[in-house]
């Protein structure tokens, strides 16, 4: 692998924040780590771009980061106000006194790739904040680092630019082959964009794997109610749902998403809807069965408030012993 991280932990006044975190990148791989405020995410950039020192563990990487260092690209980009775009872009090649004209054309060549050429003259505070990000972006790449590290990419983006930017990154990212690693809590876009994700909770990495797997094998409620809303189902109902197999006889309680639960009205059913929220091509029906509260989707625009229904599990998440 060409870059190894391996049980690095971290304390700060006798807090833990990161507890043997072991994940293993490949080159020109792109890995996100998701993970919730708090969870330790940008302390693992630190450590890694050798800004923080670890407690324990290690870092490996095959590329000599003294020389080709690990850029770290933070939420907030830190682009120096008082400088056009193309000096922010400019700094760290005139930092290793590189020759001006081969400056001139890395830099406006880099400019030219982020779409931001005709920007060049401007200061920070006259770009967006997607135009920011990009000069972020750029001044990060254009030293060719051995490994880029984004720290929560997504965090100042309108909500209509934060799928485009994860096309973007993925773009650049596969054109020029940089190891990259996001750490952020934009799931969508993290799937989108990875090779593979870590999911980081409390300090410790719960679940590492390409994102379809790390998905649909969440391996715990606690992961999978990170990548979305899952009811937790106790064993006395299995039966009544239709919950069976190998998996769901050594359970205690299964997880269950709301894409997985099939709703038919049913005057004998078990369960009675308490609302149903329109969203567009579905609605999203919550139900209750005793003290249990499912939430699923369904495209039965006849369903009302108080209606009995037959609900069936289609597929679960195994959670032994875990409520």
């Amino acid at each position: 692998m060409f870059l190894e991280i391996a049980s690095l932990s971290k304390a700060y006044q006798g807090r833990t924040v990161l507890h043997r975190v072991s994940f293993a990148v490949a080159e020109g791989e792109l890995v996100s780590i998701i993970g919730p405020s708090g969870s330790g995410k940008t302390t693992l950039l630190k450590l890694i771009a050798g800004l923080e020192i670890p407690d324990g563990g290690y870092i490996d990487c095959r590329a000599d980061l003294r020389q080709d260092p690990a850029i770290l690209v933070f939420q907030d980009y830190v682009l120096f106000p008082t400088m056009t775009v193309f000096d922010n872009v400019a700094f760290g090649l005139r930092a290793r006194r590189m020759a001006r004209q081969e400056v001139f054309d890395r830099v406006m060549a880099m400019l030219a790739y982020f779409g931001l050429a005709d920007l060049a003259r401007r200061l920070p505070a006259q770009l967006s904040s997607g135009q920011q990000q990009r000069v972020a972006l750029a001044r990060a790449m254009v030293v060719g680092p051995a490994v880029l590290l984004l720290d929560e990419p997504f965090a100042n983006l309108d909500r209509n630019l934060k799928g485009a930017t994860a096309e973007f990154i993925r773009s650049f990212q596969q054109e020029y082959r940089i190891t990259t690693l996001c750490v952020t809590h934009d799931l969508q876009e993290a799937m989108m964009m990875s090779d593979r994700i870590g999911v980081l909770l409390d300090g410790s990495l719960r679940r590492y794997d390409r994102p379809a797997e790390v998905y649909r094998h969440p391996g715990s409620v606690a992961v999978a109610s990170f990548l979305g809303a899952v009811a937790v189902v106790p064993r006395r109902l299995f039966a009544l749902l239709g919950i069976g197999g190998e998996e769901a006889a050594a359970a205690s309680a299964v997880g269950v998403r709301a894409e997985d639960i099939d709703v038919r009205p049913d005057p004998q059913g078990a369960a009675v809807v308490e609302e149903l929220l329109f969203a567009g091509r579905f609605s999203l029906c919550r139900m209750a069965i005793d003290d249990l509260r499912l939430c699923a989707y369904t495209e039965n625009e006849k369903l009302q408030r108080g209606d009995r229904v037959r609900v069936t599990i289609r597929s679960f998440i195994g959670v032994e012993g875990e409520r």
